[in-house]
């Protein structure tokens, strides 16, 4: 009898109502009783509460004795360093990447998809310039944000109709219409990389290239952050000349084809 595909199995409720409390506390703006939890996901009383002791056991939530509320705990953070750090693969593309930084004095950095609408940061390199901008490993944003929303406009295989729906619900410092976007998107598609001055964050330039180019849900991106103005507009030129190199570099040393 052939195997049924992944999708088409049964989950395990236990396990299933674990990851709803996990989340379910990751959205929550304060710690939550056991009772308040429960009623929100529509479970059992009693079964929240043996998973959330499961939880506790594991440092995977912490319990407040005095308030009788949980809350994610630290043990959460060691797993995803771990899974961010995992993989011989990536020891070769975090030198690959400061080299970029450290030539053009820019921080760069490597998102994959994190849902269908989401990018995570899973790599980044620092220049060695006493003024840089930092960003954290793990942060996430919206797909068509910044440069490597161009990018994914771009090369992700997105119909105009959902460009447009998802472009008209981003929060942009510096505004700008769709028609805009979709000329950048042609620029980005001719070129082969991305360009955003200013107009997610002010003050910050960002340049984006493609890693991986599987469809809207399997684009990798490669990015190059820097303030405003340090760099002209031909720096800006082999800056993204070189993301797209850097691109190509990292497809063939890791797994992301």
């Amino acid at each position: 009898m052939a195997e049924r595909p992944p999708a088409a199995r049964a989950e395990v409720p236990a396990v299933a109502a674990a990851i709803r409390i996990l989340q379910h506390l990751a959205a929550a703006p304060a710690p939550l009783g056991v009772t308040p939890l429960a009623r929100a996901l529509g479970l059992n009383t009693s079964t929240c509460f043996n998973i959330l002791r499961t939880l506790a056991q594991g440092e995977l939530v912490r319990f407040d004795a005095e308030a009788k509320t949980y809350a994610l705990d630290f043990g959460l953070v060691d797993l995803a360093r771990a899974a961010f750090a995992k993989g011989a693969e990536l020891t070769h593309v975090l030198p690959m990447m400061r080299q970029l930084a450290l030539r053009h004095g820019v921080t760069v950095s490597l998102w994959r998809p994190a849902g269908p609408d989401r990018m995570v940061l899973t790599q980044v390199a620092e220049s060695d310039q006493v003024m840089r901008i930092r960003m954290g490993v793990g942060q996430r944003l919206p797909l068509l944000i910044g440069a490597m929303g161009r990018v994914a406009g771009a090369f992700g295989g997105m119909p105009e109709a959902e460009l447009r729906r998802r472009f008209e619900g981003l929060r942009w410092q510096r505004p700008f219409s769709f028609e805009a976007f979709l000329m950048q998107v042609e620029d980005t598609r001719r070129r082969g990389w991305a360009l955003d001055e200013g107009h997610y964050v002010l003050g910050v330039t960002t340049l984006s290239a493609p890693v991986a180019e599987h469809g809207a849900d399997g684009l990798s991106v490669v990015s190059a952050t820097m303030f405003g103005g340090q760099h002209d507009v031909a720096s800006l030129e082999r800056i993204g000349v070189e993301l797209v190199t850097l691109g190509v570099d990292i497809r063939r040393a890791t797994s992301f084809d």
